[in-house]
């Protein structure tokens, strides 16, 4: 596996990146005109944190982000095999060992935390921020994380969400971000016409 040195790092503990320990980085506030924030202002809404739940139905990959608490927190974050394919009830298409995606997302305003609750391998989808709004398919990377680790993602960097093989599903993280919470998004499908196929670990 690639180094996640520019996407983020690997983490031994859910409270080893933390605002209070001064190593979770939170965006400052843009400021709309010429004149600069004063300092240390733009960045005290700190982070939210919550579980998010993690479910294969068939072929199909749900996440649920209970750490933002409105209606945009449920997601049908990929599937197990090609599209036209793809089923929601057993036996599944996909063999297990893939996933396929149509967008990515960054959050502007902070870094996000994933720590599972029990140990198991997972899996992350990353971009690195130097290429802004600018990502294509080509940018970005498939990361093995081992059972007993979590990640650790900077601000702005690509990514979706965590991926396990369906033999370690369901299953449960925290996720720790900033409680702003924008996303902008990248649609690989619409822009590219393409989608990622991710190996799982």
């Amino acid at each position: 596996t690639e180094s996640l040195a520019g996407y983020g790092r690997l983490i031994s503990s859910a409270d080893e990146c933390t605002v209070e320990a001064g190593n979770f980085e939170i965006v400052p506030w843009p400021a709309p005109g010429w004149r600069k924030l004063d300092p240390q202002t733009g960045d005290e809404a700190g982070t939210t944190e919550g579980f998010f739940d993690l479910q294969w139905v068939g072929d199909y990959f749900y996440g649920h982000n209970l750490a933002v608490a409105t209606a945009n927190n449920f997601y049908l974050d990929g599937l197990g095999t090609v599209p036209e394919l793809a089923k929601r009830e057993e036996p599944r298409a996909g063999d297990g060992t893939a996933i396929f995606l149509w967008m990515s997302d960054y959050h502007p305003d902070g870094a996000q935390l994933f720590w599972p609750t029990s140990p198991v391998p997972f899996t992350v989808c990353l971009g690195s921020r130097e290429h802004g709004d600018d990502i294509k398919p080509e940018h970005m990377r498939a990361f093995a994380v081992p059972a007993g680790k979590g990640v650790y993602i900077n601000p702005s960097t690509w990514h979706n969400g965590v991926y396990v093989r369906p033999e370690h599903a369901p299953a449960r993280f925290l996720t720790r971000q900033g409680r702003v919470h924008a996303r902008i998004s990248c649609s690989w499908a619409a822009e590219f016409g393409t989608i990622l196929r991710v190996p799982l670990a």
